[in-house]
């Protein structure tokens, strides 16, 4: 993981249209969902050969923590295609926070955005949210060959995405979605490769010291 590179997480949020109040005139336009999920584990990640699983844990996305954030709805991971906002807590982007996740609401514009927004999370179309973060905070567990990631902190989280397609055809929370890297993206990415080898060296090395020193120590001279 590195502070500088834009993480991408996809899960099955179950969006949703908001029923109409029965005295109220017209059809709904506030779409709902969740866009995070705690204390879940995902299914396996891949992050340019780096194989993993992950965790969020609550204190990763405070109330606190989110209404210091400037945080888009997007659709598509397309900046251009911003529907929803919410700048320090403010905008017609709503979050809030339970003990499952962070869950979202705002009511589409009336322009063709939000009319095709409505339309295709009517008919399905869009069934996934994503959310784009970096991070600070985690921990990395190693048991056998399965590496588990656990978030604590989040350095930002600068929007959350409408969409579909993950890269992952498991319908659980966050399987990564497709994205194309940056040039920046993929330097970062060959610097953190040539850094996973080196940790994994240095701790084979490690691991090979211990037990030579544990055989001397066996050793009766």
């Amino acid at each position: 993981m590195n502070e500088t590179k834009r993480e991408i997480r996809t899960i099955d949020c179950k969006l949703a249209i908001r029923e109409i109040a029965p005295d109220a005139e017209g059809e709904s336009r506030t779409i709902t969902g969740t866009a995070i999920v705690f204390d879940s584990e995902s299914e396996i990640l891949d992050d340019w050969g780096a194989r993993f699983r992950e965790i969020i844990k609550p204190d990763a996305a405070t109330m606190t923590f989110l209404n210091s954030q400037d945080i888009k709805m997007n659709l598509l991971h397309d900046r251009d295609l911003t529907i929803a906002r919410a700048n320090k807590g403010i905008g017609n982007l709503r979050l809030s926070v339970d003990e499952k996740g962070v869950n979202f609401e705002f009511d589409a514009p009336k322009c063709d955005l939000g009319d095709r927004a409505l339309e295709l999370v009517r008919n399905g179309v869009y069934s996934g949210c994503s959310f784009e973060f970096y991070p600070q905070d985690y921990t990395i567990e190693e048991v056998g060959d399965s590496i588990t990631v656990t978030h604590t902190r989040f350095k930002a989280i600068t929007a959350l995405t409408i969409g579909m397609d993950p890269a992952y055809s498991q319908t659980s929370v966050n399987a990564r979605e497709l994205v194309k890297p940056s040039d920046k993206e993929e330097k970062t990415r060959k610097i953190d490769e040539e850094k996973i080898k080196k940790e994994k060296l240095e701790r084979e090395m490690l691991r090979r010291a211990r037990t030579l020193k544990r055989i001397s120590n066996d050793i009766d001279f």
